[in-house]
């Protein structure tokens, strides 16, 4: 019997779910990239008027260094909260209210800041922003979870990922100097997002409820309502799929942390998934999406080109998470993520080299850098960024999914503030070798894939889960061996 596929309907409600919220939190965090200049002349302007004086360039770094890294603040403590918030309310009303916070976030910052110039306004408006942005990157890959049918889990948990790929694009066109990037227009820019939260919210209306999430409530009829209206079988195999459902969660209670970590196989799960996560961001992605302009105008592209060279590169990389996705559904998040790791070191020692012996062939490194940061950047965006989303699915169970999810995206945001708040204070005292950190931390992300998690494409959730019991321990040394 052939498994039930989405319908229509099913599809329209995953393709909000998946897309709207984690667009906007993309877009705000590429959309200063180009605009920072224009950001530096208005602090400095605060700064004159307010005390007299231009504002240092020591400051200035530092300020910008955290106008770009709080959004990932806020992100912590919207990956914490969203685990406590399903405790209260159902993973559709907690993805509204992450809408609502969203366009608050962009109301302060455009209205706000744009008519003062106040940078601790738009600091605090970039912290908003990230509250959704923490609770895009878990709720997004959740409710995808427990929405898409089985068969097309990791596909449309990469198609995540694809819109993550489409916001980071729009925010560096946008934000450029011949658009929406100048002193004038740059409120717009940061407000003109806001349509995806717009769009989102009026959905919601007809959007359904999580079948997951109304068994838990004992609200079984709903839930098959629910399944009829999003999949294609016949009554049977929606039935059939409810017992499927109540058989993972076996009445279990949700896994709290303390049980996560007191027992084998949960704790296993969950430093697999914190490892995933972590190889999201500890591979120096920030240093790109956030800098890239930056690192462009350093390796020797001359200025008015540099943001058309991120422009081009973020569009490869968009394109690269479009056939991605099919690559992900064919090949598994595991051994995409093992691949384009293996990819990003390349990439990583490329860039380093053209940087180091630029003074050997000073016409040639600067389009060397070009195509290295192009090869990271389309490994990332084609392979990590969507495996990452149909690995922890396919990694974690119900009872276990919303505390994986909420605390593994507390440390993603975590390194994912670090990995922003650094790069110019790399790049000012590493030069040439600024990535090297970033290097080696995807080298050992490589290592803990081969030797300690599971391939997801290959085994069954009950096969993945007994692998973390410890049932396939000569699986493990059997890669140990070969590795």
């Amino acid at each position: 019997m052939a498994e039930p596929e989405n319908s229509r309907f099913g599809a329209i409600a995953l393709f909000l779910n998946a897309g709207m919220l984690v667009i906007i939190s993309a877009y705000q965090v590429t959309f200063l990239n180009p605009v920072a200049p224009v950001m530096v002349r208005l602090f400095n302007q605060t700064h004159v008027s307010r005390y007299g004086v231009p504002m240092p360039s020591s400051v200035s770094t530092s300020t910008m260094a955290i106008v770009n890294s709080i959004i990932f603040v806020g992100a912590i403590f919207g990956g914490l909260a969203t685990k406590f918030l399903l405790g209260w309310f159902s993973p559709k009303r907690v993805m509204q209210m992450a809408h609502v916070v969203s366009l608050i976030s962009i109301l302060i910052m455009a209205l706000i800041t744009g008519l003062t110039g106040s940078y601790e306004v738009l600091i605090i408006g970039r912290f908003l922003s990230g509250i959704g942005a923490g609770v895009s990157y878990n709720l997004s890959s959740l409710i995808v979870a427990e929405l898409s049918a089985p068969a097309k889990s990791a596909f449309w948990q990469s198609v995540v990922g694809a819109f993550n790929l489409l916001g980071l694009l729009l925010g560096a066109v946008m934000g450029h100097p011949r658009l929406l990037g100048t002193a004038t227009l740059w409120p717009v820019g940061i407000s003109v997002i806001g349509i995806s939260a717009v769009i989102y919210l009026i959905g919601s209306i007809w959007l359904p409820e999580s079948p997951f999430y109304l068994i838990r409530m004992k609200r079984q009829d709903e839930a098959v309502e629910v399944l009829q209206q999003i999949r294609t079988g016949t009554k049977d195999d929606i039935l059939e799929e409810i017992a499927r459902m109540k058989s993972e969660m076996k009445n279990v209670e949700q896994v709290g942390i303390k049980e996560m970590f007191t027992n084998k196989g949960y704790r296993k799960q969950f430093f697999a998934v914190l490892v995933v996560y972590a190889n999201l961001v500890l591979v120096g992605i920030n240093n790109m999406l956030i800098y890239s302009d930056q690192i462009f105008l350093q390796a020797g592209i001359a200025a008015d080109n540099v943001t058309f060279a991120t422009i081009g590169v973020f569009a490869l990389s968009f394109i690269a998470s479009v056939f991605g996705s099919k690559i992900v559904d064919r090949f598994g998040g595991y051994k995409v993520n093992i691949t384009c790791n293996g990819i990003l070191i390349f990439a990583m020692v490329l860039f380093t080299i053209s940087q180091a012996t630029a003074h050997l062939a000073p016409l040639a490194m600067p389009y060397v850098a070009i195509v290295a940061i192009a090869i990271y950047m389309c490994a990332w965006s084609g392979g990590s960024n969507l495996a990452v989303f149909a690995l922890v699915g396919k990694l974690t169970v119900e009872p276990t999914r919303a505390t994986a999810y909420g605390y593994g995206s507390m440390l993603l945001w975590t390194f994912a503030w670090f990995s922003s708040f650094i790069p110019p204070y790399l790049q000012i005292g590493l030069g040439a070798y600024m990535l090297m950190i970033w290097l080696f931390f995807a080298i050992v992300f490589l290592i803990y894939h081969l030797l300690l998690i599971p391939d997801t494409k290959e085994n069954s959730s009950e096969e993945i889960q007994a692998y973390f019991s410890g049932a396939s321990q000569s699986d493990s040394n059997e890669r140990l061996e070969m590795f």
